[in-house]
């Protein structure tokens, strides 16, 4: 309820599209940066005014924590089967899924019509349009860039602050400081991370870089794949590292050995996760791309001023295929490691069976 709260409060990309007239928090601080007349003074304002729910935010999920519950034993409880609810349920579900999925074909139907919703003939011009220019591609290159540097980088970075926190002997503060940077993450809003690096690296190095961008996602997007992997880790034995000890591994080859092999999948949904969190991210990265780091989301933001409606349908197929093919290949790999792991084993009389893990 928190989080759903805090992202509806803060929400940019929505009601940027289709909000009309109506005007959130998140369109005033666009506004007061990035308008006609930007004011940063204005926009620290609003951004400051942004973090009051942040702020409860992490108060409530502090006090809510205390009753989280560690189950010592598990047991499984087999539901009582009711066809006539499975057929009720599965048909319910079934019509609410085609009504969210009629809403995103126009996205698969408007490319391919010649001017929507004036002429609709089919026609391949603003697809082959799209496709032939350079700025536009170039646009798919950097998003491509920062998806895959933010997943490198961020799997990296997250999993290494979770092995801090579960698999080490890291003193008290350290975890306790770890453990608040996720929380805080987790509830300050992606505008005002964005304009709080936009401010202070202003006039830098890496300012209108790839670089900027791709550690604001890892910032932003920080507090998922850091409790994926931390309780990925708290479920494994902590006795591995002890034995480990006792045999004359240090505690790096334990956790080459040992620990990584046995994380590997988390770790394939934790870069999963930030690449596609890259792809589709706008919040934060509005305020620090810029005219050669531009990325699909925010040359989205720049069209629709233009009201080029077709090209934004095509560049939100674009993002959607590459998410596809990126989730495809991560299944594969997932699947490769799984053969790898446990084999493909036969039953009594010869047939493959599917492998079963613990």
């Amino acid at each position: 309820m928190i989080q759903c709260f805090f992202l509806a409060f803060t929400d940019f990309g929505i009601p940027a599209s289709i909000g009309g007239q109506y005007k959130v928090i998140a369109i005033e601080l666009y506004t007061q940066i990035l308008g006609a007349s930007p004011s940063f003074e204005k926009g620290a304002v609003v951004a400051l005014f942004m973090l009051i729910p942040s702020v409860l935010s992490i108060a409530i999920l502090w006090y809510v924590a205390r009753f989280n519950i560690r189950y010592d034993s598990v047991e499984n409880i087999d539901l009582p089967s009711s066809k006539i609810k499975d057929r009720v349920l599965a048909v319910l579900s079934s019509v609410i899924l085609f009504c969210l999925l009629m809403v995103f074909a126009v996205i698969f139907i408007i490319p391919w019509i010649k001017t929507w919703p004036y002429q609709m003939q089919f026609s391949t011009e603003t697809v082959s349009k799209v496709l032939e220019s350079a700025n536009l591609m170039r646009v798919y290159k950097n998003s491509l860039i920062v998806a895959v540097l933010t997943a490198i980088f961020g799997t990296l970075i997250t999993y290494f602050s979770a092995l801090l926190c579960e698999r080490s002997g890291l003193f008290r503060i350290g975890k306790f400081s770890i453990q608040s940077s996720a929380l805080v993450t987790n509830t300050v809003p992606g505008m005002v991370v964005g304009i709080a690096y936009l401010m202070m690296l202003s006039g830098s190095a890496i300012a209108n870089t790839i670089f900027i961008i791709v550690i604001s996602n890892i910032i932003h997007y920080f507090a998922t794949p850091y409790l994926m992997s931390k309780n990925a880790l708290a479920k494994m034995n902590l006795g591995w590292e002890t034995t480990a000890s006792l045999l004359g591994d240090s505690w790096f080859t334990t956790l080459r050995r040992i620990v990584i092999p046995n994380s590997f999948f988390t770790l394939i949904e934790v870069a999963s996760f930030y690449f596609i969190s890259a792809m589709v991210t706008i919040s934060a990265v509005i305020f620090i791309s810029g005219a050669k780091t531009m990325v699909l989301t925010t040359k989205i933001v720049e069209l629709q001023h233009f009201a080029r409606f077709d090209e934004i349908f095509i560049l939100s197929l674009m993002i959607l295929l590459t998410n596809i093919c990126a989730l495809i290949l991560f299944a594969i790999i997932r699947h490769i490691h799984s053969r790898r792991l446990y084999g493909t084993p036969k039953a009594k009389d010869g047939t493959l069976v599917a492998p079963t893990t613990t």
